[in-house]
């Protein structure tokens, strides 16, 4: 018996750029996760593998990166939007439009939206907010019109 061995397409490690920048609480996000790394290293310098204090050091540590992350990325042709705890992969062929629209209820805070060739509206975690705290990636309007022209310029190309 004789196995043919089919040729293995190469690995190619792929760099997403971020389009967007940190998010409205990302200072706090990055003194959080400064904090949680100092004091986990501390704790297993010191020898204190048990200690009760390195899980919610972790927790913490795994929530203000996960937050940092949040925004949205270009891979290639690929649009990547992060919130929370996923992430949504779009090609940029299968975009339609980028649109600007203002969310329901909430005139002050406009989010951006992309409309899939399907006619699928996909809000993302990327807009305009007057709230400090608001879980948005927050951007003046201008920079998120550029935003959207970058982008469409982007899904002109990749057609």
């Amino acid at each position: 018996m004789t196995r043919q061995n089919a040729p293995v397409p190469p690995v190619a490690v792929r760099r997403s750029k971020r389009l967007t920048p940190l998010p409205a609480l990302g200072p706090l996000y990055l003194v959080g996760i400064a904090i949680c790394g100092a004091l986990a290293v501390e704790a297993l310098a010191d020898g204190r593998y048990r200690d009760p204090m390195l899980l919610p050091l972790a927790v913490l540590f795994a929530a203000a990166y996960i937050g940092l992350r949040q925004g949205v990325y270009l891979a290639g042709d690929q649009l990547i939007l992060r919130f929370g705890l996923g992430r949504t992969v779009i090609g940029m062929s299968q975009v339609r439009e980028f649109t600007i629209r203002p969310q329901p209820g909430r005139a002050a805070k406009r989010l951006l939206h992309l409309e899939l060739l399907d006619g699928t509206q996909v809000p993302t975690s990327v807009g305009v907010s007057r709230n400090l705290f608001s879980p948005v990636v927050r951007m003046p309007f201008e920079k998120l019109v550029a935003l959207v022209e970058q982008l469409d310029e982007h899904r002109r190309q990749s057609h």
